[in-house]
């Protein structure tokens, strides 16, 4: 029995010819997180319709190495003519037979197809070809899994995420500073807005704490409270 395809070599092929997200547990590695990942996970540039999409990637899926497109959950092999039909409902398939599984997306969790291009442009380059998504839009890839390794990825993301805010938004000017907080708002990225110069921005952040405080959360009622909110 010979040796199994790595899927490092079939992204490598896909991300020749497609673009290509790393996502997952490798995608949280390479963001700084120490930790194992059993499987790798791509999301490739949803283009087209699904038969369109399926007809251009079989060969890279097909004719590599010991690699078998298998469908999610079940490990059933799914004939090439079926792809199409699989990915339309499933937006995912497994590619098995290689050294670790390839999940590889056209409709990953939480990220919506439509956002494909923005992403990209904010994901940095990989040198396997492939591009990594910025920290937030990773984030939201883990959302709403329910899985407790997502939850770990997430507490880690989460963190980061506001150390970097917590660094930049100081110094950020009015726009940058608006654009920032429409993506991530923790109640301590929301005390730093306060203290901005921007009107606008130190209302968003105030805005946010009320929000919060009116829920019940007693640390935004503190920040509120010794910011005179």
């Amino acid at each position: 029995m010979g040796a199994k395809t790595g899927s490092d070599e079939v992204i490598r092929r896909v991300a020749g010819e497609f673009r290509v997200l790393t996502l997952g547990g490798v995608a949280v590695i390479a963001t700084g997180l120490s930790r194992n990942t059993y499987d790798a996970d791509v999301w490739v540039d949803p283009f087209g319709s699904p038969e369109e999409w399926s007809s251009r990637l079989a060969p890279a899926l097909y004719d590599i190495g010991s690699g078998q497109p298998v469908a999610i959950g079940s490990w059933e092999k799914i004939p090439r003519d079926q792809l199409a039909e699989v990915i339309g409902r499933d937006g995912v398939i497994r590619l098995g037979g290689l050294e670790r599984p390839l999940d590889i997306f056209r409709a990953p969790n939480q990220l919506p197809m439509e956002d494909f291009d923005e992403i990209w442009e904010r994901a940095r380059p990989m040198d396997d070809g492939t591009r990594l998504p910025d920290p937030i839009d990773l984030l939201v890839s883990k959302q709403e899994t329910g899985r407790d390794k997502d939850r770990a990825d997430i507490i880690f993301l989460e963190g980061k995420i506001e150390a970097d805010y917590l660094a930049r938004l100081p110094r950020a000017t009015a726009g940058e500073a608006v654009r920032m907080l429409g993506r991530f708002l923790t109640p301590r990225v929301a005390e730093v807005a306060l203290t901005h110069a921007d009107p606008e921005v130190a209302e968003l952040g105030r805005r946010f704490l009320r929000e919060l405080a009116e829920e019940g959360d007693p640390y935004a009622a503190e920040i509120l409270r010794r910011r005179g909110g």
